[in-house]
């Protein structure tokens, strides 16, 4: 009877060992399963997630699209208006140059008359000068003509009574040296004043039409060599004639 029971124990002692390592095995299988379900879910958030970020990125990517084909749509546009805009301009231009050119051809007109009259002319200082064949040098304060000048005179008085038409200035100029004290005039500005009127003078009493001159004393402020010489300033002491046409037609057209 005692060894039926102490089988008895020993095999609910068994049974007991079978039952307790059942359990323990099925807590970790249970364990395992909710790791396995939580990365699972943690794998599916991710993807979701990334599943977003491609879907606004594409949606990104399409609005980034369409606004590069608009401004380029509108550069195209732009470039369009710019052709237009160039082809005004050129059109313009091209009308200015052609004005520019019958500007210039009545400018050369106007003063055609000067070079067609037998004067010999030069440019000097955007200006249109006489180059006499006498000379219009005079000793320090002097304004008198000598024999030669008034010889110049009246050949340029023959050549201005051939052409009614042309106009001059005559320009009186000198040195710097200082009027010096009882002398016939002021300063410079009436000295040179003095020689241009004396040419003038002399032009009228050849038969010249005061319309056709006009005197200007210049001082000693536009001087043709250095002041600082002897030679110089004999250059300075001067008068010159230059060109004074009628521009008012030019003027009225433009």
């Amino acid at each position: 009877m005692r060894l039926v029971l102490n089988l008895l124990v020993v095999v609910l002692a068994l049974g007991t060992m079978q039952s307790c390592v059942s359990k323990k095995k099925f807590d970790e299988l249970l364990a395992s399963k909710a790791a396995s379900d939580k990365a699972l879910a943690e794998t599916q958030t991710k993807v979701a997630n990334l599943e977003k970020e491609n879907a606004d990125l594409k949606a990104s990517l399409e609005a980034e699209k369409t606004r590069l084909n608009g401004e380029i749509a509108n550069l195209r546009r732009d470039l369009e208006s710019s052709k237009g805009q160039y082809g005004e301009v050129q059109k313009k231009l091209d009308m200015s140059q052609a004005e520019l050119a019958k500007v210039k051809a009545e400018i050369d007109g106007i003063f055609g008359a000067y070079k067609s009259s037998g004067l010999s002319m030069e440019e000097r200082n955007g200006r249109m000068y006489l180059v006499t064949s006498g000379p219009m040098e005079y000793k320090s304060g002097a304004y008198s003509l000598n024999r030669a000048q008034r010889d110049a005179v009246a050949q340029l008085a023959n050549t201005l009574i051939a052409n009614p038409k042309l106009k001059f200035l005559v320009e009186g100029n000198t040195d710097t040296d200082k009027v010096g004290r009882g002398a016939a005039y002021q300063d410079n500005w009436e000295l040179s004043s003095k020689r241009a009127l004396t040419i003038c003078r002399e032009l009228i009493k050849k038969g010249v039409s005061p319309a056709q001159i006009a005197a200007v004393g210049r001082g000693d402020t536009a001087p043709k060599s250095d002041n600082t010489t002897k030679e110089g300033k004999a250059m300075n002491r001067r008068t010159e004639l230059a060109a004074d046409p009628d521009v008012a037609p030019l003027l009225k057209k433009n």
